[in-house]
């Protein structure tokens, strides 16, 4: 086997983002554990090429002196390769991963993106550093989320980490998941659209911050916001949203690059409804960056950058 592709040793961690939130001293729990075990066996024969082994998923020795690499390289991640006795690739800064990984990051981007798009505008995401200015913000929808509030947390994936809420009254429950999540950092607000197409685009960081991107690719996904499928957007993608989604990912791009982070990425994107009930529908270019491995890895990244070595 050529170099090229010299076979991985991976952490499959797809509870990363758990990790991130939680910081040092993180233990998963045995129900996060059992859906990160189902998971990851739709990642084998595309993110995972045969020859390859993935830790904890039989014979953790045969990894000795193999190319490590994990879906996101947390704290966590990085000592399990380390006990493993891999030759570790794609490590980064603790803090630094947690920083580009959190939605605030995303949500500054995105605010820049479309300050500069002269296209049909998408809907304004609001930040809530404390309870007063979340609850302020769900009780004057206006004519701005007149379908209620999608609140996000400041980390969270696959569905998790969100919570609709309102149009009408905000219950019990709404209040206490708020002030749950704001324990963990500050809350990301969004108008909640009706999503029509959802988009995504990936790209790899390379070592000298130069940034090789995909192209764009429909994601499926359930009523919760977990991954369902993801296909290639060969049609029904106009050339305008094909450039506004190029400007998207490359921008990412830079900006993880420009904040210290290597390796791969993707970011999230979907076509929706206008929520102020204007004719036509909107882009959201920019929904959420991953600085991490995605399920549709090897699809959108068909020339994978990680095994060129």
């Amino acid at each position: 086997m050529s170099a090229a592709r010299e076979p991985i040793a991976w952490v499959l961690n797809l509870d990363a983002e758990h990790e991130l939130e939680a910081g040092r001293g993180w233990r998963p729990t045995t129900h996060l554990e059992r859906i990160v075990r189902r998971e990851r066996r739709r990642l084998f024969g595309n993110l995972v090429a045969p020859g390859d082994v993935v830790l904890g998923e039989g014979d953790d020795g045969a990894a000795r002196g193999m190319v490590g690499l994990a879906w996101s390289p947390t704290r966590s991640a990085i000592a399990r390769l380390e006990a493993a006795g891999t030759r570790i690739a794609g490590a980064v800064d603790e803090e630094t991963l947690a920083r580009v990984n959190a939605r605030p990051f995303a949500m500054a981007l995105r605010a820049a993106l479309l300050a500069d798009d002269d296209g049909a505008p998408s809907f304004t995401k609001h930040l809530a550093t404390d309870i007063e200015g979340a609850l302020a913000r769900i009780a004057d929808p206006g004519r701005e989320a007149p379908d209620g509030w999608l609140v996000r947390r400041t980390f969270g994936a696959a569905g998790r980490g969100r919570r609709r809420i309102g149009p009408r009254e905000v219950s019990d429950a709404d209040r206490a998941w708020l002030a749950a999540s704001l324990r963990r950092g500050p809350l990301v607000l969004e108008p909640f659209v009706r999503v029509t197409r959802e988009f995504t685009r990936s790209g790899w960081v390379r070592e000298d911050g130069s940034v090789h991107v995909s192209q764009p690719c429909y994601q499926a996904t359930d009523r919760s916001g977990a991954w369902l499928e993801t296909a290639e957007a060969r049609d029904g993608i106009t050339r305008e949203e094909d450039r506004r989604l190029g400007e998207a990912v490359a921008a990412a791009g830079a900006a993880l690059a420009s904040a210290g982070y290597r390796g791969p990425f993707g970011i999230d994107a979907f076509r929706h409804e206008d929520p102020r009930g204007g004719s036509g529908e909107r882009l959201n270019p920019l929904s959420e960056i991953n600085a991490r491995f995605t399920m549709d890895w090897a699809l959108a990244m068909p020339s994978r950058p990680e095994r060129a070595r």
